[in-house]
């Protein structure tokens, strides 16, 4: 039973095929709550619709230790509404939220959990080294965060993931913003409030593969620029401009070239073609641009849900 003068501890983990990292990632934070004994803790697992046996390893788990709860997602939703689904479940005084993958080590909770005691309304994990990474994903980083930081979002915090921690304060807030197109590290930067940093240093995965590979990792750029900025359509606003001083330029050379002499066997084909090449990838960059925009109005007039739960473990319906 759970002392009501204890302050209770929600540890969020969204976890995508994980069933290898269920087990040492629990045994790592009990001892991480153990050195927080005076807190209650829940270690609340959202499985975002796995296809291996992640949901079994954690219902197993839930057996021997009713702290552990699960929130099961009716098919794979993404990581951002995993942890929007975790923040709609908890009951926690703070909340921290975790990957099960183990990168983002355990044992910083307790520092977490003293940051907020002493009246941080929130703590971003900044990553210190990311040796382990490949050399792409570094250098995509870097770019990102300069990109964002310098022309869409200047509050996010650099080299910062969704390893975070905060009170009840930050947690109502959260759970107002309900677009679809999620990006919580900008969510949370944009909040205000008490803010810290905490650093460390980013560990190897347990076991399995990464889930922010190729395509997931460029949806999450996209969301997270189109969600804060109106940059690509600016960029193809002067782009479109360029791109018609182009085919003038391109019109004038190639009439001062035949008007000079030099011969051009086809002058005004030349021009046409050029043109028509030139203000054709215009448009279509325009339009795909204006398109990216246009599916973000489509999904937040739907109104979807942001996920479906298919079934929770030891948390009251």
């Amino acid at each position: 039973m759970t002392n009501p003068s204890e302050k209770l501890v929600s540890i969020i983990v969204p976890c995508h095929n994980e069933e290898a990292s269920v087990a040492p990632f629990l045994e790592r934070t009990r001892a991480a709550a153990d050195q927080a004994a005076e807190f209650a803790f829940e270690f609340l697992f959202v499985d975002d619709g796995s296809q291996d046996a992640t949901k079994r390893r954690v219902i197993e788990a839930s057996q021997a230790d009713p702290r552990v709860k699960l929130v099961s997602l009716s098919r794979n939703f993404g990581h951002q509404r995993a942890i929007s689904a975790g923040l709609d479940f908890c009951s926690g005084d703070y909340v921290i939220v975790i990957d099960a993958d183990l990168q983002d080590p355990p044992e910083m909770i307790p520092r977490i959990i003293e940051r907020l005691e002493e009246g941080s309304d929130l703590v971003h994990m900044v990553r210190e080294s990311r040796a382990v990474d490949s050399f792409a994903k570094r250098a995509s980083a870097r770019i990102f965060y300069a990109f964002m930081r310098r022309y869409v979002l200047p509050e996010l915090t650099p080299d910062a993931p969704d390893y975070k921690g905060f009170n009840r304060r930050v947690l109502k807030a959260m759970r107002l913003y309900r677009e679809r197109v999620r990006f919580m590290r900008g969510m949370l930067a944009t909040l205000g409030f008490n803010q810290t940093e905490l650093r460390y240093v980013r560990e190897e995965r347990h076991s399995g593969v990464t889930k922010y590979r190729g395509r997931n990792i460029l949806r999450l750029c996209r969301d997270a620029i189109v969600s804060y900025s109106v940059i690509p359509i600016r960029l193809s606003f002067f782009a479109g401009i360029l791109t018609a001083l182009a085919g003038i330029l391109v019109f004038l050379a190639s009439g001062l070239v035949h008007f000079c002499g030099q011969g051009l066997d086809h002058p005004l084909l030349a021009i046409v073609i050029g043109l028509q090449l030139l203000l054709t990838g215009a448009v279509l960059t325009v339009l795909g641009l204006i398109g990216e925009y246009l599916g973000c109005i489509i999904r937040e007039v739907k109104q979807r849900p942001l996920y479906l739960v298919e079934s929770t473990h030891n948390l009251v319906e």
